[in-house]
This record gives structure tokens, sequence and C-alpha cells, in this order.
């Protein structure tokens, strides 16, 4: 399964583009694109910035996962909740889970 492959063609498809339209703004050549899109390559951190930038969604949805800042959101609450009391272990895990994504 190609999740970021599969998130941006379905991107591109909504808005109406093309992957060339995407390497013509990205600067991403059309052979690379290919191999992003295919699942053939993984695209690096710097090329995920780009492509996100120019679909103009967050790295997290690129990436399928939840919106941007959510986990984030939940830990900071949790933590805050607790006014600096000592998490209990279910919440640690709940916690970890949040952050690593299981």
């Amino acid at each position: 399964m190609n999740k970021v492959g599969d998130i941006v063609k379905e991107i591109l498809k909504k808005e109406g583009k093309t992957q060339m339209d995407l390497c013509d703004v990205t600067g991403i050549k059309k052979a690379a694109m290919s191999k992003y899109l295919s699942g053939e390559k993984t695209p690096r951190t710097e090329i995920l910035i780009k492509i996100s930038d120019a679909l103009n969604v967050s790295l997290y949805t690129l990436l399928g996962k939840e919106e941007e800042g959510s986990t984030f959101e939940i830990c900071k609450s949790a933590l805050l909740a607790r006014s600096g009391n000592k998490l209990s272990d279910e919440e640690k895990k709940e916690l970890i889970n949040l952050i690593l994504g299981d």
C-alpha cells in the first residue's frame, strides 16, 4: 500500500490537477514524482514538505494521520489536566499510543 501516493493522487483528482501540475509547482522531476506516487520510491522529508505546501495540506494529512495538532493537543490537555500530578499507567499507555499512532 502506498498511502502518501494514494493521498496525493486523491487530492490532485479533487483539485482537478495533474501530476505534471504538481511537478511544475514543486520543481520535482516527472520521473521522480511518478516513483513517489506509485510507491516505488519513498519521498524524503524535504520532498514531502514541497508536496504538502503545493497541495496546501498539512504533513499530517499527506501522511494519512490525524489532523495537524490534534495528537499534540490531546497530549497537552491530558498533561495540563493532571496539573503536574503523575500519570496513571493507563494514561501513560494512552499517551504513548497517541504519539506513536498505535
